[in-house]
């Protein structure tokens, strides 16, 4: 109960900080902020919330984080903030991203220049796009720092064997297969899917294809299975076994792709294939590198196939 109010004070003083900052700071830019007062008001709490946020996932307010040299445990409830933690991180980067450029176009506003950031075009979003994962890598790196030595067997985070390796190429290469299958039997609308945000991406001029596919294939798909493969199915099977921790796992990582999967219902079978096989491959082989390897082939072969059909 402490600790809980301790995180509302903060988070009271980040909100009433952050809001008293920007209207001082309005003040100096248009020496009046009558008519903006309550919009300057409410970017300042957005910031403080943001900070609040990254102060309060890094362990960094005092009263509101475990006691220092108090020993650290890994289990479900770690499992589970982990995985909370990451999509908290996933929105908050480009949240701080969106409010950085919005007080850009109050300055620009303040200058007697017209706003330049278009909070629809695709530049920024992609910039959201890269701000976010870039935090949830950030939270990730120090996450797994801050869980120490020791905890490598429940991460699962070691090395496997060749024929691990050569048992996820065939699992990933099987699952495009049934994406491919799938496009042909059911056909998705592409209308519907082209204004997804992430496919409105690849419209954009052929230099922003590189941090997309950066992003899409690479650090996506390790930072996912660190998470949900290593630090959320360790501590759950830590207190409900490794099929528990599978089948919860699974779900959750399939909710967390329903916005996407969302106009074509089919793509359900794919990602929940994807995360099961990532789980039976973490626990056959004891390594979560291999299933890796297998989402970043997956993310890949996926692209490449759809581009091919509906090209």
């Amino acid at each position: 109960m402490k600790i809980l109010l301790s995180a509302l004070a903060w988070l009271a003083l980040f909100l009433a900080a952050g809001s008293a900052a920007m209207l001082g700071f309005g003040l100096h830019l248009f020496h009046s902020v009558h008519h903006l007062n309550v919009k300057m008001a409410l970017l300042g709490a957005e910031f403080g919330f943001n900070l609040f946020v990254f102060a309060l996932c890094f362990a960094r307010l005092p009263g509101a984080r475990r006691p220092p040299g108090a020993a650290q445990k890994f289990g479900l409830a770690q499992g589970i903030w982990g995985m909370a933690a990451f999509a908290i991180f996933l929105v908050a980067g480009g949240a701080l991203l969106a409010n950085v450029l919005t007080l850009e176009d109050f300055i620009m506003i303040a200058r007697h220049k017209p706003a330049r950031i278009d909070f629809a075009g695709d530049n920024f979003k992609l910039g959201a796009v890269c701000a976010g994962e870039f935090a949830a890598g950030l939270f990730t790196m120090w996450y797994l720092r801050r869980l120490g030595p020791g905890h490598e067997a429940a991460l699962a985070w070691r090395a496997a064997p060749g024929g691990a390796y050569l048992a996820a190429t065939a699992c990933g290469l099987a699952i495009i297969a049934i994406v491919l299958v799938m496009f042909r039997l059911i056909p998705p609308d592409m209308s519907k899917l082209g204004d997804l945000p992430m496919a409105q991406l690849f419209n954009g001029p052929p230099i922003t294809l590189i941090p997309i596919l950066f992003v899409a294939v690479l650090l996506g798909p390790a930072l996912e299975e660190i998470i949900f493969r290593g630090i959320a199915f360790g501590g759950i099977a830590a207190r409900l076994g490794p099929v528990w921790a599978g089948v919860i796992t699974t779900l959750i990582f399939m909710a967390a792709h329903a916005p996407e999967k969302i106009y074509y219902k089919p793509g359900f079978i794919d990602v929940g294939l994807l995360a099961a096989t990532a789980c039976v491959l973490r626990v056959k082989f004891g390594s979560i590198r291999p299933g890796i390897w297998m989402h970043i082939l997956y993310n890949f072969g996926s692209m490449v196939a759809s581009s091919l059909i509906f090209k």
